[in-house]
């Protein structure tokens, strides 16, 4: 059986950052999407962002209840 497909978000940016995303993508043998994944990665471990979190229990939105 295939795997569900992993859900996808849109955003827009400007051409120069696409520009730049892509340039360093390929300097880094990466990904733009490894780079924006690796991004909110670290944006959701800051300090703020896990206080919301925490507060919300939003760390079990997958949980079935």
């Amino acid at each position: 059986m295939p795997k569900p497909a992993k859900p996808q978000i849109r955003v827009y940016i400007t051409e120069e950052k696409d520009r730049l995303l892509k340039a360093m993508a390929g300097i880094k043998d990466s990904s733009v999407n490894a780079i924006v994944n690796e991004a909110i990665d670290r944006w959701l471990e800051e300090a703020e962002q896990k206080e919301v979190i925490e507060k919300f229990n939003l760390d079990r939105l997958d949980e079935v209840g």
